[in-house]
């Protein structure tokens, strides 16, 4: 089945011109898609059949792929005939953003030409393709280790204090503290409606709107309800959870909570840190769970992943009342952490270790 795309959605990581052409891409009949005449089309062509056909069946996010293409790949090859495409093309597509330290996107122009020509000797236009036999860490290397921040009970402390001392929206203060409560991933906060909320019954109908795009449901934790207020009530009205100030009508954007951090971090007078980002919240809480002794099972619910083995298949409890009863143990974790005056006696690195917070403002 071919997947629309929501252009607003799409817009928030890439350009009109990406919007542009999947648009272009949906509304071109198959008959003007593929020429029959032609069994050597050039890339531009053979790729927007490919994007119809491949991309926007397979992938959940089509337009990171397209935009890709449409910025490393097309301004160089447009015009090439398909079966002028070979080993040495593609690594002068590559090579450029390996130079530039964009192992990254190097890897990833890399992995979609592949699947590209692999798709071409299926619709036989190629014989074999250039690059089959060649492994993706061939490009820039071995792909970068997973990340593995957590932040300790006292870099939690510091955390969720830092914000009283900056001038930042409420919104974003709370919106940065609710990630850590609700053990979510940022954009699935800053793109939460308020509608989502059932407080009343203490439950978050986030629906499909995350990362895996599987229904899920969250009860609301003590802590987390105190977030969601203090959002709903910066918020005066809006249907989002976190408003844009600068967009009337608009979410926040995706980038505010990290940006802050960054600000907050290179101030002075703040308590030197290791560094980390809002995504490292998420691993943290995850962390915490653990050492609350709460089940993998349970805790992969609350974030939103899949079981494994065969639970994958035939586990479909809800696990509403296990998650309920883990989030509000994490609830009271945070609790105690968080009030604590200081961090004077709260663990950082092992038992014992205390973090130096003495020349900031939080000292």
């Amino acid at each position: 089945m071919i997947k629309g795309f929501n252009a607003d959605k799409v817009a928030e990581n890439c350009s009109a011109d990406t919007i542009d052409y999947l648009a272009a891409t949906l509304a071109t009949p198959i008959d003007q898609l593929e020429d029959y005449s032609d069994n050597d089309p050039p890339f531009s062509k053979a790729f927007m059949l490919f994007t119809r056909l491949s991309l926007m069946v397979t992938r959940r996010r089509p337009e990171l792929g397209v935009h890709c293409i449409l910025i490393h790949v097309m301004p160089k090859i447009a015009d090439l005939p398909i079966s002028k495409i070979n080993k040495v093309t593609v690594n002068r597509l590559t090579n450029p953003l390996i130079m530039q330290g964009k192992i990254v996107q190097s890897k990833r122009v890399f992995s979609l030409m592949k699947q590209f020509l692999a798709w071409c000797v299926y619709q036989g236009y190629l014989e074999q393709s250039p690059v089959g036999d060649i492994p993706i860490n061939k490009v820039g290397g071995t792909a970068p280790a997973p990340r593995e921040r957590t932040l300790s009970d006292a870099e939690i402390w510091v955390f969720w204090h830092i914000w009283d001392y900056h001038n930042v929206s409420e919104s974003t203060r709370w919106a940065s503290r609710l990630v850590l409560a609700a053990a979510r991933r940022p954009d699935e906060v800053l793109r939460a409606r308020v509608s989502e909320f059932d407080l009343e019954n203490g439950m978050w109908n986030q629906g499909n709107r995350n990362k895996s795009h599987r229904d899920h449901r969250l009860p609301i934790s003590p802590i987390m309800k105190l977030c969601i207020e203090k959002l709903i009530a910066a918020g005066k009205g809006s249907e989002w959870l976190v408003p844009s100030n600068k967009k009337p009508g608009a979410p926040m954007s995706k980038v505010v909570l990290s940006q802050a951090l960054r600000r907050m971090f290179s101030d002075p007078t703040m308590p030197t840190l290791e560094p980390f980002s809002p995504r490292d919240l998420r691993r943290t809480a995850r962390s915490c769970l653990a050492s609350l002794n709460v089940t993998s099972d349970v805790s992969r619910k609350i974030l939103n992943q899949s079981l494994v083995g065969l639970d994958r298949t035939y586990d479909r409890h809800d696990y509403i009342e296990q998650m309920d009863e883990a989030l509000c143990k994490y609830s009271d974790f945070l609790f105690t952490l968080i009030e604590h005056d200081g961090v004077g006696d709260l663990n950082h690195k092992y038992k014992g270790d205390r973090l130096a917070v003495g020349n900031s403002r939080l000292g």
